[in-house]
Parts: structure tokens; sequence; C-alpha cells
């Protein structure tokens, strides 16, 4: 009986030892995904305005643009606030960044903050990912990359509505922002390749870019691109923004081809078809809504 009890009692040791190590090992591999992540974010998030503006619009959009005089220009529109006491409003010196303190000052922050937060819980999910070993799939991972560029370009949009209250494009922008989170949504989703790639998976992205070549298109893409009307700016932007769209429905398309090619069941039994006449109808209804507002 004693023997007995002293065997029970080193199992349960040994139990909550092994317990204890995976505790141990399981927050240490969190901690690393975190700060792997918060680096890698730290870094393209440093990167990308100064690509944007210090080296896009600085050297190549407006380089003839004459350097300002930093001890003679005023800002009569800065109202001080978070100068407090040391600055009233009126003829105020030189300030690198001068913000009012308003609500559309506070909404930007709003964007900023929540696209920031974004950014790194995706990153931090694939840090997770590539550190614990699962299959990955490099196609969803490239459509993961090259959208990068689209949700920059919503950010700066938001950004821009904004500080200068021009609403004009603002509920058609914020339709294209939310599809396009959602589509990254599925293609962080299908990274991993343990997720199925189910029809309705490859369904909703196909849909929604289908969406925005159509829309974008019409929009502006073959008046400025197509057509010649555009400026060279104009171009690079809706080119960049036309080319992850046009991306996204090729490779989700082929990508679902070879997943087909690998079932035992045909084309018509992993799709159904009522997923095909919801993409048509979506596909309507989402150009038409897209050039009402």
């Amino acid at each position: 009986e004693e023997d007995k009890v002293l065997s029970k009692l080193a199992m349960q040791d040994y139990v909550e030892q092994q317990l204890t190590n995976l505790h141990y090992v399981a927050s240490n591999n969190n901690f690393c995904d975190k700060f792997i992540a918060f680096i890698i974010t730290a870094v393209l998030l440093v990167l990308l305005p100064y690509l944007h503006i210090g080296v896009f619009y600085m050297k190549i959009w407006v380089p003839d643009k004459p350097p300002i005089d930093r001890y003679g220009c005023t800002c009569s529109c800065f109202d001080t606030v978070f100068r407090g006491r040391y600055e009233n409003p009126g003829v105020v010196t030189y300030k690198h960044v001068y913000f009012n303190a308003t609500s559309n000052t506070f909404k930007m922050w709003i964007f900023t903050v929540i696209f920031i937060l974004l950014f790194y819980e995706s990153l931090r999910y694939l840090i997770g990912l590539f550190r614990s070993g699962v299959p990955l799939r490099r196609s969803m991972l490239f459509l993961y990359v090259i959208n990068m560029y689209p949700h920059y370009y919503s950010w700066w949009s938001f950004f821009s509505y904004y500080n200068e209250e021009v609403y004009t494009y603002f509920i058609h922008h914020f339709m294209f922002t939310v599809t396009e989170i959602l589509t990254t949504c599925v293609v962080l989703n299908l990274v991993n390749a343990e997720n199925e790639f189910q029809s309705w998976k490859v369904a909703l992205v196909v849909t929604i870019n289908i969406t925005h070549i159509i829309v974008s298109g019409m929009d502006q893409f073959i008046a400025h691109v197509v057509q010649g009307e555009g400026h060279s700016f104009q171009n690079v932007r809706d080119v960049g923004l036309m080319i992850p769209d046009l991306l996204h429905v090729i490779v989700m398309s082929h990508q679902f081809y070879k997943y087909v090619q690998r079932q035992p069941r045909r084309v018509i039994e992993l799709c159904y078809k009522e997923e095909i006449i919801l993409m048509f109808m979506f596909i309507s209804l989402g150009t038409i809504l897209g050039r009402l507002i």
C-alpha cells in the first residue's frame, strides 16, 4: 500500500512538473512572438511614412518645393491648446508638428491607433505560425504582403479626410476599407495550411476583389491609366491599388483549383450553387452601391 501511495505521489509530481514546464515554454514562446512582432511592426511603421513622404513626395513627386523660413513664418490657425500657457493663438513660432484640440484630431488619432493595433496583431499571428512550425501557404502570405499598400493608403486617406474636412469620398472609401480588412482576415486564416481551403472563403475574397476591380475601374482607373488622363502620381496610385485586387482574384482562384485537383470529390460537390448565385448577386449589389455612394 505504501509503495502504491508513493508511486501515485511521484506520478502527480511528474504531471505537475510537466504542466509547469509547458506553461513556462508557452509563456516564453508567447513573449518571443510579441517581441518579434513588436520589432517588425515598429520598423515597418517607421519606414512606410518615410518612404511615402521623405522619398516619394520629396524626391519624386514634388522635389521643386522651396524650403521654408523657420524664423520668419507664423501660423494663425494653431489654437495652441496642447502648448498650455506657454503660447497663445496668434503669432506663434515654428513647430515641426502643429495640431489643434478638435474632435477631428481625436478621430484621426482613433483611426491611427486602430490601424496600428490591427497591423501589430496580424504580424503577431503570423510570427506565431512561423515559430510553431505549422505548414504555411506561401501564396496566402504573399497576398497579405501585397495588401499592405491598400491598407496604408486607407489610413492615410482617412487621416486626410478628417484633417482637411473634405468628405466627398469618405463613405465610398470606408466601404473599400471594411471589405479589404475582411479579405485580409480570410487570407490570414488561410496562411495556416492546417485551415481548410473552403469554398466560401474563396467566394468571399473573389467577390470582394472583383467588386473592387469593377468599381475602381469605373471610378478612376480606366480614365487615369487606360485613357491616359491622369497625372503620373495618380497612375502610380491607381496601379498600386488595382494590382492587389487582381492578384487576390487570380491567386485565390488558382489555389482553389489546385485544392480541387487534390480532392476525390468533383468541383460541383465542393461548391454550392447557392454560393455562386450569391457571388454574382453581391458583385452586382456591391458595384451598384459603390457607384452610388
